[in-house]
């Protein structure tokens, strides 16, 4: 990974942390430049305001050693994937020049925050290969290796799992699980970090392994060669 840019969006101030910071944990660790941004500031959320949770994030951050921006849209439960939200992203794309774009699944039945997010960054990352897009002209235009999307519940997968990709973070957990513990103001009533380490379990021994996150592409994916697929594994029993 070394060399390699990764940019993870989310709705919220916490939705990169507990739906892919494991992944982003070991991408740091193998070498990888990571940005975050993030579409609100959680302020209209039961727990917590936009400050403190801001202030959240930015700790999460500089555990993963990433560069954060939040993007000046019209706020928490307001996010809509509107032109002008779009190129807001596609700008962030080709500012980065990411190889990997994140973003949250975009199954209905979620936080609808998270839903148009997923929109709008696969709108982005189109708009930002496109050479002439209006709005965009400033900068440089991009076309990123890949965008994965991740879950940030068990309602937001993408379907029933045919074509997600299960990546092994056994090695992890604790390093999440205090990545996870910067959003204190969101674990005071409920215990979203076992949520998520409940469920990265459930994925783990399906697998074979201890734990595991479960990502979804947003088409086909292709291997540059039979030896790229030798690297894989599908379930051990």
């Amino acid at each position: 990974m070394n060399g390699k840019r990764i940019l993870a969006f989310g709705a919220h101030p916490d939705d990169i942390e507990f739906g892919c910071g494991a992944l982003l944990l070991d991408a740091e660790d193998r070498g990888a430049q990571l940005n975050l941004v993030v579409l609100s500031r959680g302020e209209a959320g039961t727990q917590g305001d936009g400050s403190t949770r801001e202030i959240e994030a930015r700790k999460a951050a500089e555990i993963l050693g990433a560069d954060i921006q939040f993007l000046p849209t019209a706020g928490d439960t307001q996010i809509r994937a509107d032109m002008e939200t779009i190129l807001l992203a596609a700008k962030e794309i080709r500012r980065v020049q990411p190889n990997i774009i994140l973003a949250p699944s975009r199954h209905l039945n979620q936080h609808p925050d998270h839903r148009e997010t997923s929109l709008i960054v696969r709108d982005a990352n189109r708009l930002a290969r496109y050479g002439k897009t209006p709005g965009l002209e400033d900068l440089d235009l991009h076309a990123s290796q890949m965008l994965l999307f991740y879950e940030i519940s068990n309602e937001g997968s993408n379907g029933d799992g045919s074509n997600a990709i299960l990546v092994d973070i056994s090695s992890l957990v604790e390093k999440w699980k205090a990545l996870m513990e910067c959003h204190a103001s969101q674990i005071k009533n409920l215990d979203y970090i076992d949520l998520q380490l409940s469920r990265a379990r459930v994925l783990g021994i399906q697998m074979g392994v201890h734990s595991a996150l479960r990502l979804y592409p947003e088409g086909p994916l292709l291997a540059s060669s039979i030896a790229e697929l030798s690297a894989l594994k599908g379930q051990r029993f």
